[in-house]
């Protein structure tokens, strides 16, 4: 998009006649020292030790498919539903811990994502979850994010960055 806002002749044109690499998976590219820097979610996985499958959070998002159940396993009160007051103790514990540890919070004070919401639910029913998408996608929102905002909230930047 940018090399053709460059240069319109491009337009039109596949990535290879523009120069351009192909795209195989998402990149997070940075220049430190003068030395050019590409992590992968692969990165994550070997790193950290962990396996590339499980349910893949991001797509739970907009999706109504455990809303019900999630309402009802994790909820005292519905009528606070998506705040974390409404919730069960055991519930509400889990999601202190993964505030603290894993997924900073996004929104206000006693707010609860769907995403988090998910996160809760498929630990507690013992559901694979695919952690390295999960913590590679949270780095790339908090990179594009911190390209139109001042802060961003990344959990632990320096452990990320010691292990990369």
């Amino acid at each position: 998009e940018w090399a053709v806002k460059k240069n319109p002749e491009l337009q039109g044109k596949t990535t290879k006649e523009m120069g351009l690499e192909d795209f195989k998976e998402v990149e997070i590219r940075s220049t430190i020292a003068g030395m050019d820097i590409t992590i992968i979610k692969g990165h994550f996985v070997k790193l950290l030790g962990l396996e590339d499958k499980g349910k893949v959070i991001s797509e739970y998002k907009e999706s109504g498919y455990y809303r019900e159940n999630i309402k009802k396993d994790m909820f005292i009160d519905l009528k606070l539903l998506g705040k974390s007051k409404g919730m069960n103790d055991e519930c509400r514990v889990l999601f202190k811990i993964l505030l603290s540890s894993i997924l900073p919070r996004t929104g206000g004070l006693d707010t609860i994502s769907w995403e988090h919401m998910h996160f809760i639910y498929f630990l507690l029913k013992g559901k694979k979850i695919n952690l390295a998408e999960c913590l590679f996608d949270h780095l790339c929102s908090a990179i594009r994010e911190g390209n139109f905002k001042r802060m961003t909230t990344i959990a632990h930047p320096f452990q990320y960055s010691a292990k990369l």
